[in-house]
């Protein structure tokens, strides 16, 4: 027995630094699983070692964390990163950024349902942010909900009008319904073209100080009196102010007169074509016959007598 119980103490005492080494252990937190995967002068794993120590000092920062997780997903540590981004939205409520981010995290994972939670919670925290707008119509597209999907689009571009462009936006050539959001958008974007071409011929200073309850003159187009330069004449006398009648002008009725027989006036009409009647040509005079040597008659009195010289 003495022999037993020798044996049992002494076992105990050679498992006791391996139990008490091993509760030690528990205590100690669990490392990282990311860590034993970072190499030792890698940039993006040099940048993991330093954001990690910034949450460490500051564990209640939304921005810190979601920075980090941002890190952890370019590192391919998806569900890291989806602990940050979700520490990151319960810090702050209104942090529009984890989420649309955690969106994009689903989205390249091929879960498209919860990408789409995520994109709506950071729409519902930034009703103004257009990108998670854009990628939320996108999956709504994808799904087959179109109208969902220009409702989303119409969105976004309103609020940004520069995501038509691909260099912007590279998503836009991926949609097909980009035509039903313009024309949805048609009255919109007709307006406001309107209102900034008619607002480059406004002086914004001068209309914000006209006067609507009466007419306005010339003077109310100068600039104010602590405005005008030393020795300016002053302004000219105040227009009238326009009153509206409290009951509407009466007006006489118009009585007609008696009636009279004026003969109505006719008009022959005009031909379009006049057809002018030939006239007849003069006859031209008979010609003189010639005389009995064949010579044609002589004009200017009578013939002269040749002369015939001796000798000839």
């Amino acid at each position: 027995m003495k022999r037993l119980l020798s044996a049992a103490i002494l076992f105990a005492a050679m498992l006791a630094p391996g139990w008490i080494l091993g509760r030690e252990k528990d205590k100690r937190p669990d490392e990282p699983f990311y860590r034993k995967y970072m190499v030792a002068g890698n940039a993006l794993d040099d940048k993991i070692l330093e954001q990690e120590k910034r949450v460490a000092a500051n564990p209640d920062s939304a921005d810190l964390r979601n920075d980090f997780g941002n890190l952890l997903a370019a590192r391919r540590f998806p569900r890291e990163a989806r602990e940050q981004y979700e520490a990151a939205m319960k810090l702050d409520s209104h942090h529009f950024l984890a989420p649309y981010n955690l969106g994009l995290l689903y989205e390249s994972q091929g879960e498209t349902g919860k990408a789409i939670s995520a994109y709506v919670k950071s729409v519902n925290r930034n009703r103004g942010f257009p990108p998670a707008r854009f990628r939320l119509g996108r999956l709504y597209e994808k799904r087959g909900s179109q109208q969902k999907a220009i409702e989303q689009y119409a969105r976004a571009l309103q609020i940004d009008p520069e995501m038509r462009d691909p260099k912007r936006n590279p998503l836009v050539v991926d949609t097909l319904l980009l035509p039903q959001v313009s024309l949805q958008n048609y009255s919109r974007d007709l307006a406001t073209a309107m209102m900034r071409s008619e607002a480059s011929y406004v002086d914004r200073s001068l209309v914000r100080r006209l006067p609507v309850d009466r007419t306005l003159s010339s003077e109310d187009l100068r600039p104010p009196a602590s405005a005008l330069p030393a020795g300016a004449p002053p302004a000219g006398p105040t227009p009238v102010q326009i009153i509206a009648p409290s009951t509407p002008p009466r007006r006489e009725p118009v009585r007609p007169g008696p009636a009279r027989n004026v003969p109505a006036m006719t008009a022959e009409p005009t031909p379009d074509i006049v057809v002018l009647e030939p006239t007849e040509a003069p006859t031209p005079p008979p010609l003189p016959t010639p005389d009995a040597l064949g010579r044609p008659p002589y004009v200017g009195g009578p013939r002269p007598i040749p002369t015939v010289t001796p000798g000839q």
